[in-house]
């Protein structure tokens, strides 16, 4: 990819709701479309939800709704595109602000600059990912093991990717994944045999960003609120 100047701000939120850092990242593209801001990456966990694509307003559930509500599972409609997916402690959320113009890489080669971030990540723990005929993101072996869904305004992308390191893998059987009847999710720890910590994966993650980009990153730790203001 073409670097032309490109840099990025990397925001280390750990665990955040949802609805703050999905209000967070439409501030953010907004500032970013009237030509103020910064290219920023959001790198979060969020506590238990289901997020909903803007094609797919009805949740694809395997359970009951009432099942849902009883574990405080949050259902949240959104405007990136994809089909229903799960976020939850243990997994790496990656959101990124560009303006794409700026950087000058088109939408899919910024999906595909994410999964090629993701399966550079699996490297580094000898696991082999690659992509899928069943849809975009990163697959081990027919498991999907990331999934990506963003939304563009103005040239300025908004979500991102969502990479499972260790989360809680039932949570992914009260819904249909990514609209997928016969997918099968899985996680880098249960490939990799292993425990892997998440600040290890994080690291990994952000260097392997700046790489395929070919961007300058500058990493602060700030809350949803600190960042937005």
């Amino acid at each position: 990819m073409s670097a032309a100047n490109r840099t990025i701000k990397v925001y280390e939120l750990g665990q955040t709701r949802y609805r703050d850092v999905h209000l967070l990242q439409q501030r953010l593209q907004e500032q970013r479309r009237e030509g103020a801001g910064v290219d920023s990456l959001l790198i979060t966990e969020h506590v238990p939800v289901f997020t909903l694509g803007r094609a797919h307003p009805e949740p694809k559930l395997r359970v009951p709704e009432s099942l849902v509500e009883s574990q405080h599972i949050e259902i949240v409609q959104t405007e990136r595109g994809g089909d229903i997916t799960y976020h939850g402690p243990g997994q790496l959320v990656a959101y990124g602000i560009v303006d794409l113009r700026g950087w000058d890489c088109s939408v899919v080669d910024f999906v595909a600059g994410l999964e090629e971030t993701a399966v550079s990540v699996l490297a580094d723990w000898g696991i082999v990912g690659g992509r899928s005929e069943m849809g975009r993101g990163v697959w081990v072996e027919g498991r999907k093991i990331a999934s990506i869904g963003l939304n563009v305004r103005g040239g300025v992308t908004m979500h991102g990717i969502a990479l499972n390191v260790d989360p809680n893998m039932e949570h992914f059987q009260y819904i249909t994944p990514c609209g997928l009847d016969d997918v099968v999710m899985t996680s880098l720890s249960y490939e990799a045999h292993k425990p892997v910590p998440m600040p290890q994966v994080i690291e990994s993650f952000t260097y392997h960003f700046r790489r395929v980009f070919e961007c300058q990153a500058e990493e602060v730790q700030l809350t949803p609120h600190r960042a937005a203001s």
